[in-house]
């Protein structure tokens, strides 16, 4: 028989050990804990005592998050894989199959150059903190996650090889790495921050990006000001007799996929290059963005000259 409290004990022990034997960023032992943590609840909420038929219990335990907390697959896919290595380190192994995850097969949502051109044409001047965070978003190729903990401090200007370093700790996955922001970017963000703090004003924190009452700003508040502007502009082209529908397809992680796609299919980096910068631990991850517009692919095709090796001849 499994007590709650036991499992909870085990759980403080299991994070220790992610934590000082592992070596694993503080923000992933604390997910891995959460996750554990709910299915333990849950565990106590519907009076099971034992795992004595684990593979049951995680069946019933993944209808619970569909229905009752309506989580996406590969959310679910992510807390399962957190619980089996969890019941793993107590001595109960699995095999379950994880649900299939239809989701990875859809289109990537994303914005063209011009299109993100767009949505910043209608943000005002009086709101430069929300473009700043969107064309911050667009050209560096941010997580949401790591744009809300960004801190002053981690930017750094080059004055050699002028170019400015933003530094990110603890990204995915506990990693650190180091990505470039270009020059127009650096300066809104400075007129922002000059904004903010004039008049003997100071910074009550020394996040870069901050709500309206000098916090750090959560990530549901740049998801609800992308959103805002995205609308917005749907509304602004509309009047110019154009039909956009922005509002469904951006997003700040579309931000992060037009940042990618623009870097690997128009400026022609190499693969490994935008891998480093957007903090893949795979290559395969980054190669998903390959993909061309259909469109372009229609033009580049008709541009083709198929005649060309018999007339140079």
């Amino acid at each position: 028989m499994i007590l709650k409290n036991e499992l909870e004990n085990k759980l403080i022990e299991y994070c220790e050990e992610l934590e000082i034997i592992k070596n694993l960023s503080s923000k992933t032992v604390e997910n891995y804990k959460m996750t554990n943590t709910i299915f333990i609840s849950y565990l106590h909420q519907e009076n099971i005592k034992n795992l004595d038929n684990i593979e049951q219990t995680l069946k019933k335990y993944i209808i619970y998050l569909k229905k009752k907390r309506n989580a996406k697959y590969s959310t679910i896919n992510k807390y399962l894989e957190q619980i089996i290595l969890f019941l793993s380190y107590i001595g109960i192994e699995t095999k379950i199959d994880l649900p299939k995850d239809n989701s990875k097969n859809k289109k990537i949502k994303y914005l063209k150059y011009d299109e993100i051109e767009e949505v910043l044409k209608t943000i005002p001047e009086t709101f430069l903190r929300d473009k700043t965070i969107i064309q911050t978003l667009f050209r560096t190729g941010l997580r949401v996650s790591e744009l809300s903990n960004l801190k002053k401090q981690d930017l750094n200007l080059d004055k050699y090889n002028n170019i400015i370093t933003v530094n990110i700790e603890d990204g995915k996955g506990g990693k650190d790495r180091t990505v470039y922001l270009d020059t127009n970017t650096y300066e809104l963000i400075n007129k922002m921050i000059y904004k903010r703090t004039r008049k003997n004003k100071k910074d009550k924190t020394s996040y870069l990006f901050t709500n309206k009452y000098g916090n750090q700003i959560s990530i549901r508040a740049i998801e609800n000001l992308v959103k805002k502007w995205a609308i917005k502009t749907d509304d602004r082209m509309k009047e110019k007799g154009k039909e956009t529908n922005f509002q469904d397809k951006l997003t700040p992680h579309a931000l992060r996929h037009s940042f990618t796609i623009y870097l690997l299919n128009n400026a022609k980096r190499p693969i490994n290059e935008v891998q480093q910068l957007l903090g893949h631990s795979s290559i395969a991850t980054t190669q998903i963005y390959t993909q061309v517009d259909s469109e372009d692919m229609k033009k580049g095709y008709n541009a083709i000259n198929w005649w060309k090796k018999f007339l140079d001849k």
